[in-house]
């Protein structure tokens, strides 16, 4: 093998051009670092000392990108990072990582935020980022990107209206409309919900969970389902053999298109992104009296900061507990 672990440390193996066996410590414990370490060594036995300089790109960047995540073990973050990969891959595919700089880092933002919101924005450039900087790490050599992140207003909760409910699911396609209620009754991310298999729901208990490294905190998640949400996951039994949620007999890819973006314009619903179902499901919730600490629980937060945004909806929902206050009038007066 031309990488080969000897002892705790990684060794690599070269034939020089005259056919003699190169032997040397790569001094790391790292198997991607010495792999690029062995790639210096071979260009520069080949090129008689000279070391050739790989003009490197973004495909084979996002290829090591994700070589290392399998070796960490980030299955997590895994599936995010493909869906910026890809998304980038209309604009970089194939580009030298010399050309991929601030101001191009920054067109793509620009874009994505008009897309989408400055979050996710913000999110493809930390992705970007954390990419370059491994690169850095293993000696490749990049510059890193400076690009400031766009301000968030986290304060920021849009939910629907009953008849904006109403409205929506009129106008979506069969398809989506099974989606977006499911995600309605049950509060799940997109990519939680999107990716929805079988093997991950028990109707006999009336509960799904999705294991941590689906997860974004980390941590498993166990939902108990509502009679609708079981009715829903019931009429969709049979569809497909390992996923809930298809389109055309198939697993969903994407869903946030323009099937999504026409059924909102027909319904005259604006200022409103797919992760708002999930602060739909919240703020019924907090409204119909759920206590925050298991609404926590049902949406799978990490801390109790991330539900005190619907607080203050909770004060109608919490009436019920009004008249539990101090007696203050069962004295006489005098």
């Amino acid at each position: 093998m031309s990488v080969y672990l000897r002892g705790s440390v990684y060794w690599i193996e070269i034939r020089s051009p005259s056919g003699k066996k190169i032997r040397e410590s790569a001094g790391t414990k790292n198997r991607i670092e010495a792999q690029e370490y062995h790639d210096m060594r071979k260009d520069q036995i080949l090129n008689g000392g000279q070391i050739k300089k790989p003009l490197r790109n973004w495909d084979e960047a996002v290829e090591l990108w994700f070589k290392v995540k399998s070796i960490e073990k980030k299955a997590s973050s895994i599936e995010r990072d493909k869906h910026f990969a890809n998304w980038l891959d209309q604009f970089w595919k194939g580009k030298p990582l010399a050309q991929i700089d601030d101001d191009a880092m920054r067109k793509v933002m620009d874009l994505k935020r008009r897309e989408t919101s400055a979050s996710t924005a913000n999110k493809v450039m930390g992705f970007v980022r954390s990419l370059f900087n491994k690169l850095n790490e293993l000696g490749w050599q990049v510059e890193p990107i400076r690009v400031k992140p766009y301000k968030v207003n986290t304060k920021r909760v849009r939910f629907l209206s009953e008849p904006e409910i109403a409205s929506l699911m009129k106008e979506l396609p069969e398809h989506l409309r099974v989606l977006v209620e499911f995600s309605l009754l049950t509060g799940l991310r997109k990519s939680n919900a999107v990716r929805l298999r079988w093997d991950q729901v028990d109707l006999k208990r009336e509960v799904l969970w999705i294991d941590g490294e689906e997860f974004k905190t980390g941590a498993n998640h166990g939902l108990p389902l509502s009679s609708r949400a079981v009715e829903l996951l019931k009429s969709l039994e049979g569809n497909h053999k390992t996923h809930v949620f298809t389109y055309k007999g198939e697993p969903f890819n994407y869903v946030n298109n323009s099937a999504w973006k026409k059924a909102l314009d027909r319904a005259g619903i604006e200022n409103f992104r797919w992760h708002d179902l999930r602060h739909t499901f919240a703020s019924y919730h907090a409204m119909n009296g759920t206590p925050l600490l298991t609404l926590k629980m049902l949406g799978g937060w990490q801390s109790l900061e991330m539900v005190n945004r619907y607080a203050h909806l909770s004060a109608e929902g919490a009436r019920q507990y009004a008249d539990n206050a101090a007696p203050t009038t069962t004295g006489k007066n005098t």
